[in-house]
């Protein structure tokens, strides 16, 4: 009997992914009809033509390729998979999974070529399993989009892995049971073969007799005391034996005991091992003050990374935040070093860019984000205050009503999707981080779901029912266009909602530690039946790696700290297909905004990581230097991880200086410097005498010189050559300090930034230039008017940097003498009424949009005129150049608009690059 042409295009496909090939159409008609004949049918006819136009456009379809870095110098380790493959080498167990998921699981082609290349990119840059080649270490990061596909990526490599030879492979997972049960049991299927009860499942069905077996260490339960003495006995891996595969917990227990079960005489010291760190920024990463005190965790995970001369780490994750500020230069640290892998983003994959967009681009179709009404009048914060602590009790027995229509609207989507009596979905409320908590709402959610399953059951024809009303509000507001559109009408939705109420589908699950119990009281089953229509309600427990089939709704209201957590929280990232429609969410505006922040750092990061890999660079030059949160909202990722970072201004900082008075109180005495200001200064006096826009003050002899309308252009020029002292915050050059080693300066200040944000943001916008009068000598040099010198005292000279600091341990320049001598000058008319902060008035009355730069020449007084300092004071008349800003109240950005300082945090890559170039740069000028 013939076969079907569907059989014969799975053929073809499958075959060409096992070789990883593009074939061209030549190619695609010889297979084609290579496969018709083995199935029996003809390869003339519409059926034959009709076959190869569909292999044709799936086959040739651009496969999306990801982002590879990688040390291209030559070390020990060499480029070893192409001349393995060369010998013959075959792929059985890939072969199976390729099979099992295009069977199963309904990958398409694009699919699996994409996992089929990447994992083989990232397969040759693991150690060379062979044993008469030299072993080496090497550890990598896989970048994932959250719930992508990074587990169906690392089970290919783990099945690629075995065909080519490695003898142990060990999963790290959450430190949560629930969460390494689920990913034991995704292994039973995608790499195993078999489950628990021995039972042939997956992959399993698809393997044949030249796969080679694997062997689990751990199933259904972690390598815990009892089965690590039980396996005592148990035979290490070796070279001549089947493959081992253990799934662990990160928990420093469960890893001693593993690492002293392998470090045995039996195991051999340069046996392939492949570590997979899943979601490696959770507690894999050294979050320890001390380098040489590092956590536990870290500390047993590195440990198990020497256990043999052959072993690959590989991190998994899709929040790096924590693993990019590993410091690289620490060998026995968990920093990436050898090679970076970005998969690619699928088309048809919801993620963070999506929904929310990020910093510069929102989301343009968010119409599935709800923004939660709440506030201090709101009963949302009355119902559960955002901020609460473990012990808080709920006043009311009842839901919220947000949370009410929410679960409405769930009801709704169930009934509404395509064949759903046959599909599993769910809903998430994740509202609080304390099980006590999740209890008390899992108990009005599952009342409120029993009163709606009595009402649709027994009371839909009453149209007069206030939660049938409540029911059709949603309706009408979410899903009336989906319904239309899909030929849905009230009456027939109403009719499907009362079906799934009395199916017995409908039940909530609480997801927690302490979730046993609750759940057996109330016969939740422990397995999810096949059409299971799930109300998850939980915290933490689901935020990382839980996966929620047919996710729909979700309710989101927590007051998260890290950008990283956050992300990871997202559990409606992923693939919704032909249900994206119905997707619904709801959650705070500061969520909203927390999250496009954190969808820029991912950005962010993935672009730079992309331009290097053009210019051919390493893990160890990918220098990341990661914006902090304008909004003050999330941090990057918890403080702890980020002890290795260097914060930073960026290089267009956008300050906010709004009533501020700035001042330099460290003055260089360097001759070579101070020739350098003054030349900065004459061609500011120039620029203010000679242009005829500038408003020139017209004060008696030995008052103060004022230039109204001054163009930024001007400012910027003097700020940008103009230099204080050594370690002058603002005025002095910015210090680039690495680790232990002497700090450089750069060739900026943070006011030369301001100056020039500040034209950016407005341009055409003007400053005052107002130069002081002292008591002092007449300011010697090219003064067009009269400029006396200021006198200040100092206690102390730096001799290593050459810098008097002003004003002894106050730090001041000046005080609020000379803003009230400009004020005057400025507006003779007014006169401050003494009723409220005087600084406060004449910033706010006097000083209007433009800020005021003022300019001192200063002459240093020592109360020790016998001291070696007294030396390194200039004559009377060549006082150092001294500078203050005042920056007025009504700032050139609006109050209700005004963005706080931007501040990036770069890692040891970054650091150090930035660190070298400088010290390049000195001694470039030393040679000159």
């Amino acid at each position: 009997m013939p076969g079907s042409w569907s059989s014969a295009k799975q053929m073809v496909t499958t075959f060409y992914a096992s070789v990883e090939k593009t074939p061209d159409e030549g190619d695609i008609v010889q297979m084609l009809k290579q496969a018709a004949k083995m199935q029996g049918l003809s390869s003339n006819g519409k059926e034959f033509e009709q076959a190869f136009r569909e292999l044709r456009s799936q086959l040739l379809d651009k496969v999306p390729e990801g982002t590879t870095l990688t040390d291209s110098e030559k070390t020990v380790w060499e480029e070893w998979l192409p001349e393995m493959k060369a010998s013959e080498l075959s792929f059985p167990r890939w072969l199976a999974y390729y099979q099992y998921l295009q069977k199963k699981q309904g990958a398409d082609y694009i699919q699996l070529q994409t996992l089929g290349r990447s994992t083989e990119r990232i397969l040759g840059l693991l150690a060379d399993p062979r044993r008469d080649h030299p072993p080496v270490q090497r550890k990598g990061l896989v970048l994932g989009d959250v719930q992508s596909g990074k587990t169906r990526t690392y089970m290919a490599l783990m099945n690629k892995a075995v065909d080519c030879g490695y003898k142990l492979i060990v999963v790290l997972t959450s430190s949560d049971e629930s969460l390494r049960g689920q990913t034991q049991k995704r292994i039973n299927s995608d790499f195993i073969g078999f489950d628990f009860a021995r039972k042939v499942t997956g992959i399993g069905e698809y393997l044949g007799k030249e796969a080679v077996t694997v062997t689990p260490l751990t199933n259904d339960d972690d390598f815990i005391k009892a089965q690590s003495s039980a396996f005592k006995t148990h035979p290490r891996p070796t070279w001549d034996r089947a493959p081992l595969v253990a799934v662990m917990k990160k928990n420093g227990q469960v890893l001693d005991k593993f690492n002293k079960w392998l470090d045995n005489p039996e195991f051999p010291k340069d046996l392939p091992v492949l570590v997979i760190d899943d979601e490696s920024d959770y507690a894999s990463v050294n979050s320890a003050k001390a380098e040489d005190s590092p956590t536990r965790v870290n500390s047993l995970i590195c440990k198990l990374c020497r256990i043999s001369k052959r072993t690959s780490y590989v991190a998994v994750t899709a929040t790096p935040f924590a693993n990019v500020f590993i410091d690289d230069e620490l060998e026995d640290d968990l920093f990436p070093k050898d090679f970076i892998h970005i998969l690619p983003t699928p088309a048809a994959y919801i993620g963070a860019k999506k929904l929310f967009g990020d910093l510069d681009t929102p989301a343009t179709d968010s119409s599935c984000i709800h923004e939660l009404e709440w506030g201090r009048k709101r009963d949302l914060d009355k119902w559960l205050p955002l901020t609460h602590k473990k012990e808080y009790k709920f006043t009311t027995n009842k839901l919220d009503p947000q949370i009410e229509y929410a679960v409405d609207c769930f009801l709704i989507a169930c009934a509404l999707r395509a064949n759903s009596e046959r599909k599993r979905q769910s809903m998430l409320l994740h509202l609080s981080r304390f099980t006590a908590v999740q209890q008390q709402i899992a108990d009005m959610v599952n009342d409120y779901l029993d009163n709606m399953t009595n009402v649709l059951q027994y009371h839909l024809q009453n149209e007069a029912d206030e939660r049938i009303i409540a029911l059709r509000r949603a309706y009408k507001s979410e899903y009336a266009g989906y319904a239309s559109t899909h030929g849905i009408t009230w009456n027939i939705l109403c009719r499907r909602m009362q079906s799934l109420a009395g199916s017995g589908r409908l039940l909530v699950r609480l997801v927690n530690s302490d979730a046993k119990d609750w759940n057996l009281a109330r016969s939740v089953p422990s397995k999810l039946t096949p059409n299971e229509c799930t109300i998850y309600v939980g915290g933490n427990q689901i935020s990382r790696g839980m996966t929620l089939d047919g996710l729909v709704c979700s309710v989101f209201y927590r007051n998260v700290t890290s950008a990283d957590t956050l992300l990871q929280m997202g559990r409606w990232f992923g693939y919704r297909p032909g249900y994206d429609a119905l997707q619904r969410i709801w959650l705070l505006r500061r969520s909203i905004d927390d999250f496009r922040y954190a969808c820029s750092i991912v950005e962010d990061i993935k672009d730079t990581a992309n331009k290097m890999s053009e210019y051919g660079m390493t893990p160890q030059q990918l220098g990341i230097s990661i914006q902090g949160n304008p909004s003050r909202g999330v941090r990057i990722t918890s403080a702890n991880k980020m002890r290795n970072a260097t914060k930073t201004n960026g290089p267009l900082e956008t300050f906010d200086l709004a009533n501020q008075i700035i001042e330099s109180v460290r003055l260089d005495v360097d001759p070579e410097r101070n020739e350098t200001n003054n030349k900065a200064l004459d061609i500011l006096i120039t620029d203010c005498i000679s242009n005829e826009h500038i408003t020139a003050s017209r004060p008696e002899q030995g008052t103060t010189k004022i230039f109204q309308n001054v163009p930024s252009k001007t400012i910027i020029d003097f700020l940008s050559a103009y230099r204080a002292g050594y370690n002058d915050t603002y005025f002095g050059p910015t210090l680039m300090r690495y680790k232990n080693r002497e700090p450089l300066e750069s060739n900026t200040t943070m006011m030369a930034q301001f100056a020039r944000t500040r034209q950016s943001n407005i341009p055409g916008t003007t400053w005052t230039i107002a130069f002081i009068n002292g008591e002092g000598a007449i300011v010697s040099g090219n003064v067009p008017f009269t400029w006396k010198e200021v006198v200040r005292t100092s206690d102390f000279y730096d001799d290593d940097h050459m810098y008097w600091k002003i004003s002894g341990d106050k730090l001041r320049l000046a005080g609020s003498t000379d803003y009230r001598k400009v004020a005057d000058i400025l507006h003779p008319k007014n006169v401050y009424p003494g009723n409220k902060s005087e600084r406060e008035y004449y910033l706010t009355k006097y000083f209007g949009d433009d800020p005021v730069l003022m300019l001192y020449r200063v002459h240093v007084k020592t109360r020790h005129p016998d001291s070696q300092a007294e030396k390194h004071i200039p004559s009377e008349g060549h006082g150092l150049l001294g500078a203050k800003i005042i920056i007025p109240t009504v700032d050139y950005i609006d109050r209700g608009k005004r963005r706080t300082s931007v501040t990036y945090y770069s890692n040891t890559v970054a650091t150090r690059l930035t660190y070298e170039s400088l010290e390049r740069q000195e001694e470039e000028n030393d040679e000159q």
